[in-house]
């Protein structure tokens, strides 16, 4: 499953599939008997490509996911646990270059220290370990311990989980080494679009978590919709990626039974 889920991720990604779709659609012109289907082809992909350049489709979606969880307010008086998941880390770049290599999550790993000096009693755990369906041997845990320490916090107060290699294996293996009692508070970071399917995976596994959603990709602002008319390729076509791993992703949670819901709700 894990193999399978990062093969979808692959034919799935927005720029392949405008890629494929072009080059098949050319290649259809070739023949005579195909010329009229690979002309259609290319131009229903090309009107798709200028749409999604023009229309911010990718975060009006966006927006709506990302707004289904709220960080409480105010925050509770007292809280057992915190939950950082991974994504922010790469692994095999932070080995490759013998320093930690943050991409655009950064959020997911600074947003505990203020937490745990507000709650010094909490319990802490990174979850991450690596998501690569070719190499296990390096693992963001592992990193995420330097990047803390280098920080000047205290990483021997956090528990690091480095073996799972999704969001059902960050919930099921950080529950079998915290062991939460039932009725404990615990906080759950991570970005604010993957929270949904992560709160649904903690929830599956009988783990109840609050959100502190965190590494937006949309302001949440509300304007009128022709005011955010653009004209940007990059932004429309690379803007989908994220929206349709998400998509996917919970799509693929609910079918297997490792979410409570395909859209879970507060």
């Amino acid at each position: 499953m894990f193999l399978l889920s990062k093969l979808l991720g692959f034919v799935t990604d927005p720029a392949t599939i405008f890629l494929l779709l072009l080059l098949g659609g050319w290649l259809l012109t070739l023949s005579r008997r195909w010329l009229r289907l690979g002309r259609v082809v290319l131009g229903v992909t090309l009107l798709t490509v200028t749409f999604l350049s023009v229309v911010p489709v990718e975060q009006w979606i966006m927006t709506r996911i990302e707004d289904r969880f709220k960080a409480p307010d105010p925050l509770p008086e007292k809280v057992d646990g915190i939950i950082v998941l991974g994504g922010s880390i790469s692994p095999d770049l932070s080995a490759a270059r013998g320093q930690v290599s943050i991409g655009s999550a950064a959020t997911r790993l600074t947003a505990m220290v203020p937490l745990a000096q507000r709650y010094p009693e909490a319990r802490l755990v990174f979850s991450g370990g690596s998501g690569s369906p070719f190499s296990q041997e390096h693992r963001e845990a592992d990193y995420a311990r330097l990047f803390y320490r280098d920080m000047g916090f205290d990483a021997d107060r956090i528990t690091f989980e480095r073996d799972s290699r999704n969001t059902r294996e960050n919930a099921i293996l950080s529950k079998e080494l915290m062991r939460p009692r039932p009725g404990e508070t615990w906080l759950l970071i991570t970005s604010a679009g993957h929270m949904p399917r992560a709160v649904g995976c903690f929830r599956a596994v009988g783990w109840p978590v609050i959100p502190i959603p965190v590494d937006y990709y949309t302001s949440g602002r509300s304007r009128p919709w022709w005011t955010e008319l653009r004209f940007s390729p990059g932004k429309g076509i690379g803007g989908m990626g994220p929206l349709i791993h998400e998509g996917l992703g919970l799509a693929m949670y609910r079918l297997m039974g490792w979410t409570d819901a395909l859209l879970p709700k507060p």
